[in-house]
């Protein structure tokens, strides 16, 4: 059973303001399975019988505490951080959204036991939450004592890392059954960026975002060495500062991967990437003409080219459109709104296969 209060937006104080709340919540906490408290603010007073209702739900899957901690002051903010850390302890949690609270580097020692005690946890989602590289690396800790590496899903997105953190990686490394792994608008830098993406070539991925942060040639190298070893659906490589160099770097690696037909005359091929994000990544003419020949021999269901510096695009256009494709050279929507539609769908598929 669902339990939501999403996106009322409202703030609540003290303990009368949630008092209606737990009466509802206290009717058969058994047999909620889903909580859902995004954009509602409690402070500590409002928020204590919540938790311990929170610690009746033993059989609670699902939570969701997306911007939850807004507009409380610090104190405040790891005041309820504590408790309901304390309160999903022994859970069988499966999802867990902390995104959007300005949780920054000072993650306290209740959450991290609970995150590193969490081995039924699927999907992890802990984006724009203020991280830096010292929470990021709390977090690769917490993998790292997991006794079951089941996480399949993690966005760390807009958390600042600058320079990729190094235990981070390490709990990364271990997480074995991961398929969705959402690492952009972090502006790491190129050759820690770069020196990390061969851990990855081991796990099963199926979406890799690493846009707006920066590549060097190996680690362009690398993302096509992915792209053979790999079913990656989504691979969102945009804003990354490739320039020419690193695409050719990438399509020369990538096209590598060996196509292989069904039954004779069958046009289909078998690779299922949906997705090609190369916006924004300072290349030329000529590294878009080496991506004709390459979509066409993986068909490549939509490609972004937009922010780039290309003459004319005919040739490619009409490649894709043989089988399908289609070829953004503009910006379709405002940029968080991209990043909210990816989010969503990318999450709402995972879920359903929970």
């Amino acid at each position: 059973m669902l339990f939501s209060l999403k996106n009322q937006e409202k703030k609540y104080i003290d303990k009368s303001d949630t008092e209606s709340i737990v009466k509802d919540l206290m009717i058969n906490p058994e047999k909620i399975t889903e909580l859902d408290l995004t954009s509602n603010v409690f402070k500590p007073k409002a928020f204590e019988g919540i938790c311990e209702c929170i610690e009746k739900m033993k059989n609670l899957k699902f939570v969701v505490l997306d911007e939850i901690f807004t507009t409380l002051v610090k104190e405040d903010m790891l005041s309820c951080f504590v408790m309901v850390s304390k309160a999903l302890m022994n859970k069988n949690l499966e999802v867990l959204d902390l995104s959007n609270n300005a949780l920054s580097s000072d993650l306290p020692n209740e959450f991290l036991d609970l995150l590193s005690s969490l081995d039924s946890l699927k999907v992890l989602k802990v984006r724009n939450c203020g991280l830096g590289l010292m929470g990021a690396d709390k977090l690769g800790e917490c993998f790292t004592r997991l006794k079951k590496g089941n996480l399949e899903y993690l966005d760390l997105a807009q958390n600042r890392f600058f320079k990729f953190p190094q235990i981070l990686a390490i709990g990364l490394s271990t997480l074995k059954n991961l398929r969705v792994l959402h690492l952009e608008f972090n502006t790491i830098e190129k050759d820690s960026m770069s020196s990390f993406l061969p851990l990855l070539l081991d796990k099963p991925l199926e979406i890799l975002d690493i846009r707006d942060n920066f590549l060097n040639l190996k680690g362009c190298q690398t993302l096509g060495e992915m792209f053979c070893v790999m079913d990656l659906k989504e691979l969102m490589i945009g804003d990354c500062l490739m320039h020419d160099e690193g695409v050719k770097a990438f399509l020369k690696e990538a096209s590598t991967r060996p196509v292989t037909l069904g039954l004779p005359g069958d046009i289909e091929v078998n690779v299922n990437c949906e997705l090609l994000d190369l916006s924004y990544n300072d290349f030329e003419q000529e590294s878009l003409n080496l991506l004709v020949d390459f979509v066409e021999k993986y068909q490549i269901r939509k490609l972004l080219i937009n922010g780039n510096y290309f003459e004319e695009t005919d040739k490619l256009k009409t490649t894709m459109e043989k089988y399908g494709g289609v070829l953004v050279e503009e910006d379709e929507y405002k940029e968080e709104e991209i990043i909210k539609e990816e989010i969503d769908e990318n999450l709402l598929g995972m879920v359903s296969n929970l």
